[in-house]
């Protein structure tokens, strides 16, 4: 049985569908973790992150948090570089 799943699960990872949901994976990994570190930089720098902060970095591609991670090294308040990214709303 071992020996069937093995060889199921590397027939699905060298497909293209296999390849590119691995794809994803590993780049939703690599946002959680940027994510996160950023998290711990605002928590570090500015006290306890809010819902609503967390809200927002939520909705944030991996792209947007290493600008915002950047903007952490010179920012002046939580506020001045949550107001760099647009509110979170409820559409």
């Amino acid at each position: 049985m071992e020996k069937i799943l093995g060889f199921a699960t590397q027939a699905f990872l060298e497909s293209p569908w296999g390849q590119e949901i691995f794809k994803q994976g590993l780049e939703q990994g690599r946002q959680e973790v940027v994510r996160r570190i950023i998290e711990r930089m605002i928590r570090h720098r500015f006290g306890e992150v809010s819902e609503a902060v967390e809200a927002n970095l939520q909705r944030l591609n991996r792209e947007q948090l290493e600008t915002l991670g950047e903007m952490l090294i010179d920012g002046n308040s939580l506020e001045e570089l949550m107001a760099a990214f647009p509110p979170v709303t409820d559409n």
